[in-house]
């Protein structure tokens, strides 16, 4: 019996958040034969510049992959977009206080996403 074989096709790919998930995941990322194009979002825009740049160095070392700081509109075409934004837990600060401030922060990254796109 014959295999059917799925064609998969690089892609453009997102991550929303820049902290240590975000970069983290980013690195992961970049062998994979699957992922052309990186996208990175952070509200500190100079930070995500940074990460990528650093990124993009690495990529002379494996898969040939485009890494840049972006916006919204530069995530339209991805085909997934990873959300690592989140804050930070504060001492002695619930983790429904904590939930509720995620929340919010998600809520947010989505609405413009899908607003802007």
């Amino acid at each position: 019996m014959d295999q059917i074989k799925p064609t998969l096709r690089a892609a453009r790919m997102t991550i929303i958040g820049c902290g240590n998930v975000g970069t983290t995941c980013a690195y992961a990322l970049l062998d994979n034969p699957l992922v052309r194009e990186l996208v990175l979002i952070d509200q500190d825009s100079r930070k995500a510049a940074g990460e990528a740049m650093d990124l993009q160095h690495a990529v002379l070392l494996g898969m040939p992959v485009r890494v840049i700081a972006g916006s919204y509109k530069d995530a339209a075409d991805s085909a997934i977009v990873v959300l690592t934004a989140g804050a930070a837990s504060k001492p002695e600060e619930s983790r429904l206080d904590l939930l509720e401030r995620n929340l919010a922060i998600t809520l947010e990254s989505a609405v413009i996403y899908f607003w802007r796109n």
